[in-house]
């Protein structure tokens, strides 16, 4: 059976069948029958979609005389994937198959189907337009556009008060209205304001979204080890950006940050599709002549992680007791011969989502006390030593299979989740960036 696939979706109350973003689409009138809305899905998905994916030309034309929008205005309140795979019919919101029905139901039954599901499909309105708010070390607040949740420029540095904040709220959901104009990226937005991005470092962060239906949506979250906590929402009137500044003001004290003085030294995040080891105390030189670092030569956090994520090895600088050898050449047995070198407890971490790869050893004295080594084509999770108390507290078992989430959280257990250096006081001298000869 060939496969058949395309959307039904809800703009302002009215439904349309598209087959995505790359073709065309139908309107579904008010008042049509289950049958002419299982016959229209069926027509729309069986247009050829291949000679439209280079010009979105009848895309662009759906939206303008169908819609009556331009194309970058289509945002839906409610979207679904509705396919034809393995002789079902499947309802699903985007990838995620939720209910299925057989694949020759007649079209008023695919209408039926279909109108059913999508009237329990719960409305996320979309965003219009965006300011964020971001606390600065420096004190007052940054405010920016976002387009399409993307943070753009201009970049203005405001106090925290409610006549500047309302300014700069209105200013910047003006600028996020147009998502059709160039916008500076948010370096280049940070760096045209004068405005050092290390300040913002730890951050509360404020998103104020104008909905669809008028409404306007804050959602504020602090900052815990350099990841969003504490989640506040608030609902208000998109008429009256007063109330929502002060609403802003009164939620802004009450979000955890965790700025740095200015000036601080700290590290720099990592740990995503990167191998790691974590050296309790010791020296830099030390630890660089340990692991057979050839050719090195100084360099400086950011730079350092960098190189690592291409072909290098960064030994960082110390960072709350710890130094960092980041490096896509390291090995858990590395950890294990590290500690015997060194004297010190060693620590290794790796993982990669794509090969669905995850690992975690622990060694002192030269031996692994625990070791924890999941890869895709393997047969099970390999183990060995007890499970750590943060393992159990994660749901340890015989046949546990951890991923890269839980790669961090027995980071930050057994070290540091290395997501937190950002806002981690590290010495200012500099790292040792070299290679290791495999």
């Amino acid at each position: 059976m060939t496969m058949l696939w395309g959307e039904v979706e809800v703009y302002q109350g009215r439904m349309f069948v598209t087959q995505g973003r790359f073709t065309t689409g139908a309107h579904i009138a008010d008042g049509a029958s289950d049958e002419q809305l299982g016959q229209t899905i069926l027509d729309v998905y069986a247009m050829p979609s291949e000679p439209w994916k280079n010009d979105r030309g009848p895309w662009r034309e759906f939206c303008a005389n169908v819609v009556g929008i331009p194309a970058d205005r289509y945002r839906p309140e409610k979207s679904a994937r509705v396919f034809q795979r393995m002789e079902k019919w499947t309802f699903g919101t985007y990838f995620d198959p939720d209910v299925s029905i057989p694949g020759d139901a007649t079209p008023a039954e695919l209408g039926a189907f279909v109108r059913r599901e999508l009237a329990a499909l719960e409305p996320d309105w979309p965003t219009v337009r965006c300011a964020a708010i971001e606390t600065s070390a420096a004190g007052g607040v940054v405010v920016m556009p976002a387009v399409r949740t993307r943070l753009v420029g201009p970049a203005r540095p405001v106090e925290a008060e409610a006549g500047p904040l309302l300014a700069a709220v209105r200013a910047a959901l003006a600028d996020s209205d147009d998502d059709r104009r160039e916008h500076r990226d948010y370096l280049e937005a940070l760096a045209a304001a004068d405005i050092d991005p290390r300040l913002l470092r730890g951050a509360a962060r404020l998103a104020v979204e104008e909905l669809s239906t008028g409404t306007i949506r804050i959602t504020g979250v602090g900052s815990a080890g350099n990841r969003p906590v504490e989640h506040q929402v608030w609902l208000g009137s998109a008429d009256d950006l007063a109330a929502v500044c002060d609403e802003v003001l009164r939620m802004l004290p009450e979000l955890r940050v965790e700025h740095l003085p200015p000036g601080t030294p700290t590290g720099e995040s990592f740990g995503i599709k990167i191998c790691w080891l974590a050296v309790r105390g010791s020296t830099v030189e030390e630890v660089a002549a340990a692991v057979g670092l050839e050719g090195a030569w100084e360099e400086g956090w950011e730079e350092g992680v960098a190189a690592a994520y291409e072909d290098g090895v960064f030994v960082s600088p110390p960072a709350a007791g710890w130094i960092f050898v980041v490096g896509q050449v390291l090995g858990a047995p590395m950890a294990a011969d590290l500690s015997a070198r060194l004297g010190a407890e060693v620590q290794f971490f790796g993982n990669h989502r794509v090969v669905d790869y995850a690992e975690c050893a622990l060694a002192v004295g030269g031996r692994l006390i625990r070791h924890v080594y999941c890869c895709e084509g393997v047969e099970g999770c390999q183990q060995q030593g007890e499970p750590t108390p943060v393992e159990i507290e994660l749901g340890w078992s015989d046949d546990w299979w951890i991923d890269q989430d839980d790669v961090m959280r027995i980071a930050a257990a057994w070290s540091i989740d290395p997501h937190a250096l950002n806002v981690t006081e590290s010495s200012p001298r500099p790292g040792l960036l070299g290679r290791i000869d495999e």
